[in-house]
């Protein structure tokens, strides 16, 4: 590697640390190269031509090459840690082994010297993989007081890597909920989005419940949670493309019957982005209406546009296309009624008020007497006549269809 050849042609040394090395152990291809050198931030920025100062405070840069970015951190030294978020203050160390002793887990105390193949792993970080276990390095309370996001990280590798938590750690999470309430709700839900990455995100959602976590943050919600089990099913099956599908199931799995308006609260307290909050809110809406109706109902075509294939138009079209692939994706909420859905949509029927041949102009132009408060109430009720009966959808026949309407409200 060009990095590791330049550092080390300056008498300095190199080493591929932390989560990638841990996912090589594991067979893994690394998503992101982090390495660790002795080498100072001023001193890695001489050697190369684009360096960025993601976080020059701490002694990290990022060397980007071939539009590939790596993080190269300085050995370092945290000091105390008074606000259970951050040190207060950061010492570059001299030695790998200072460098790897103040990580939080064993699994990511690895280092791989790239240019000799050699595995430095002072901690038994070989061992606990290929155990599956996190495990903190040194006294698991300590180090979960330096961090309050380090037991919410532990919860988040138990979800992605399947791990499991050895015991006095996991212990360590509830003693030290005092520390993990001063964390930021940006890193809290940034770790819950990370999980929604990984192939079993229930798992995660399962642990926040079997921890009370979320009581941390909400402090409204009620002191015992459970968690639906079918419902997280779901979530694992659902599309990682959705976000708000991913959070819907999530919730609707634990607050099933909180309005959308409460829901919403919790979702803005959590700092999620206001898109996120929006498709959460429209697929929880669709997931409670869809377990709501009757077995019998779920083939009515109309029920179908009118309750579920329309609000999803309304919600996305200025978005993206919707296309049958996408209504493939809402599988998890209506299982093999989606092909249903499909074939409707294929069909192209009138779902929304702009779908219609006649709007609120004609109805001005047609009628000008009619009080234009009543213009709502009679489109309304034309697009209930084509959800029911596609081939309405002429103007014409529209027309014909509003004059009757208008004349029911004269009398």
């Amino acid at each position: 590697m060009q990095i590791d050849s330049a550092l080390k042609g300056e008498g300095f040394e190199c080493y591929l640390v932390g989560g990638s090395v841990r996912d090589l152990v594991m067979g893994k291809a690394p998503k992101e190269y982090d390495l660790t050198t002795n080498a100072e931030p001023k001193q890695v920025k001489r050697l190369f031509r684009t360096v960025i100062d993601t976080g020059i405070k701490h002694g990290t840069v990022t060397v980007v090459l071939d539009r590939t970015n790596y993080e190269i951190t300085t050995y370092r030294i945290d000091k105390d840690y008074t606000d259970g978020r951050r040190p207060d203050n950061v010492e570059f160390g001299t030695t790998l082994s200072e460098d790897l002793k103040r990580r939080d887990f064993t699994m990511n105390a690895l280092a791989f010297d790239i240019s000799t193949g050699i595995l430095v792993d002072e901690h038994f970080g070989q061992k606990d993989i290929q155990e599956r276990t996190i495990r903190t390095i040194g006294d698991p309370i300590q180090r979960f007081s330096e961090d309050g996001l380090r037991p919410i990280r532990a919860l988040r590798f138990a979800s992605t890597l399947d791990f499991v938590i050895e015991p006095e750690t996991k212990n360590a999470i509830q003693k030290t909920k005092h520390i993990t309430k001063k964390i930021s709700l940006e890193r809290f839900q940034d770790e819950v989005l990370k999980s929604f990455s990984g192939p079993h995100p229930s798992r995660m959602i399962q642990l926040l419940v079997d921890e009370n976590i979320f009581q941390i943050f909400l402090t409204n919600l009620p002191q015992i949670l459970t968690a639906n089990y079918h419902v997280l099913e779901k979530l694992d099956k659902t599309s990682k493309e959705l976000i708000g599908l991913q959070l819907a199931f999530s919730f609707f799995a634990i607050l099933e019957k909180i309005s959308l308006k409460e829901l919403e609260s919790i979702l803005r307290t959590l700092k999620f982005s206001g898109q996120n909050i929006k498709d959460c809110l429209l697929f929880f809406e669709l997931i409670a209406k869809w377990e709501n109706t009757e077995k019998t109902k779920k083939d009515d075509e109309f029920i179908l546009k009118k309750e579920f294939l329309a609000p999803v138009k309304r919600h996305f079209q200025t978005r993206f296309p919707i296309t049958p692939e996408f209504i493939l994706k809402l599988k998890p909420i209506f299982g093999d009624t989606v092909k249903h859905f499909v074939q409707i949509w294929e069909e192209g029927p009138p779902l929304l008020l702009t779908d219609m041949k006649l709007n609120g102009n004609h109805l001005s132009e047609t009628y000008p007497d009619l009080a234009k408060t009543k213009y709502g109430v009679i489109l309304n009720q034309l697009l209930e006549l084509v959800l029911r009966s596609p081939k309405e959808n002429e103007y014409s026949r529209l027309l014909l269809h509003s004059a009757q309407f208008i004349s029911n409200l004269t009398k």
